[in-house]
């Protein structure tokens, strides 16, 4: 299978999306993991508030529930659950919400809870909000992962989400799409990435993507950084929208009048119905 980046592709969907910048910026409000987090930190604060969703980012993988869900599930549990023992309610929390590889989840709470980044975030929970790209690579240090993992990428927009959400603009300068299953799908369905000598049936999709996610998915994050630079938008709020997007589109069963009906009514973003069919050229 040879996957390659359809450079022209980009450039003509970097100028249909290009109208939409500012709103597509600010989508982020109507996220449901952002509005999680809202309510999280109304009653924990943003020091506590901060380190919660950051260490939940950090384990957000292998989920048993969508997305959406998971983290709703997150904020109701940890704002009745005092701060003296994280560790245990993590352990808890998880093993009633998303319990895969909870051997390795538990450590990562363990590592980051016993980390020397967890005392600056006490000390100061917005301190990397100007610069959330030092915050991964620490991060990365603590984790021994790679800063451009997915769930690293993830845990970097959260965090910016807690920045806005406790007053401070983030700088998502040099943060990468985090590639996840929607995000690779959306990359085959706009045909950005494209699979040579390969017709991408609405039958054959989800094979494709399997395949494409498992095996290239540097290639995807490179094609989704092509559009954002010639939108000229950091990558963390391009996926906001593709995650929210797809997920509309995906419930909708490729039926672009509903999937634009429900984009219109649930996040207040209203796009024509052309702009919807060409995100999904080469799927629906």
């Amino acid at each position: 299978m040879r996957v390659e980046i359809n450079n022209e592709r980009i450039s003509e969907l970097a100028k249909i999306l290009r109208p939409y910048r500012e709103v597509i910026k600010s989508l982020h409000k109507k996220d449901p993991q952002y509005l999680a987090i809202k309510s999280l930190i109304q009653v924990k604060g943003c020091i506590e508030g901060a380190i919660l969703a950051l260490i939940n980012a950090l384990v957000s993988y292998q989920l048993s529930t969508q997305g959406e869900e998971y983290w709703m599930n997150f904020a109701n549990y940890f704002r009745g659950v005092v701060k003296e023992d994280y560790y245990k309610a993590f352990r808890d929390f998880l093993l009633a919400h998303s319990p895969r590889l909870i051997t390795q989840k538990l450590s990562r709470v363990e590592k980051i809870l016993k980390s020397e980044l967890l005392q600056e975030l006490r000390k100061d929970p917005l301190k990397y909000c100007h610069s959330i790209n030092t915050l991964t690579r620490k991060l990365a240090g603590e984790l021994r992962a790679d800063p451009n993992s997915k769930t690293l990428l993830f845990a970097a927009k959260i965090y910016g989400y807690t920045c806005d959400l406790c007053g401070v603009e983030p700088d998502y300068s040099n943060i990468s799409i985090p590639v996840d299953y929607r995000n690779t799908l959306l990359a085959i369905a706009s045909c950005i990435v494209t699979i040579r000598g390969e017709t991408t049936s609405r039958d054959k999709l989800h094979l494709y993507v399997r395949e494409v996610y498992s095996r290239h998915s540097k290639l995807v994050q490179e094609a989704w950084a092509g559009l954002c630079e010639e939108i000229e938008l950091p990558c963390a709020y391009l996926d906001t929208f593709t995650w929210l997007v797809t997920g509309i589109i995906t419930r909708s069963e490729c039926n672009v009048q509903k999937a634009q009906t429900t984009i219109r009514h649930a996040l207040g973003l209203d796009l024509l119905e052309s702009v919807v069919r060409e995100l999904v050229k080469c799927w629906c």
